[in-house]
């Protein structure tokens, strides 16, 4: 059976979904961080934290478990998450597609921290130090994706700035 485009695909949007990062892990450096009413599930809004990203037209939506590994990265005062890079992976939770923070660059050891979640039990949570190999030499960068399907169709990429609708 011929493989598709991934669901999200279909939708496109301001956000970067779990799909964008094909697989890999992606360290993208914090711009900005603000709060914004989204849409809510279940109707009306709900105010959610958003990063955006040096040289990137896709932002984040941060979730609880994502906020909690940045405070733990880089402290309380997101005005100190500016400038600081961190490493995003696809995953799972709950049977959908999610993003989760892997480490970062920008800090000096692994990071180990107890996420505490509401109406959930504590989760011993280790985070990396990423962009490094083995013998302390920075690693070679990845090709940037070009988010390209089996079928050759192409998928806007993390860093495309056009306009949906225009020609590159």
């Amino acid at each position: 059976m011929a493989k598709g485009l991934d669901f999200d695909a279909l939708f496109p949007g301001r956000f970067i979904k779990a799909s964008v990062l094909q697989g890999r892990d992606v360290t993208l450096t914090i711009s900005a961080v603000r709060i914004e009413d989204l849409p809510a599930e279940t109707g009306g809004t709900k105010v959610k934290g958003i990063l955006s990203f040096d040289g990137k037209k896709l932002e984040l939506v941060l979730n609880r478990t994502n906020g909690e590994a940045i405070k733990a990265m880089f402290g309380r005062d997101t005005g100190e998450w500016l400038g600081k890079r961190v490493t995003f992976f696809p995953t799972e939770w709950n049977g959908e597609p999610c993003i989760r923070v892997r480490g970062s660059p920008d800090i000096a050891a692994p990071i180990s921290f107890e996420l505490k979640l509401p109406k959930r039990k504590p989760k011993a949570t280790t985070l990396l130090v990423t962009g490094k190999g083995a013998n302390g030499q920075a690693e070679a960068k990845s090709p940037q994706a070009h988010l390209i399907d089996d079928a050759g169709a192409a998928q806007p990429p993390l860093d495309d700035t056009r306009e949906p609708g225009s020609e590159g």
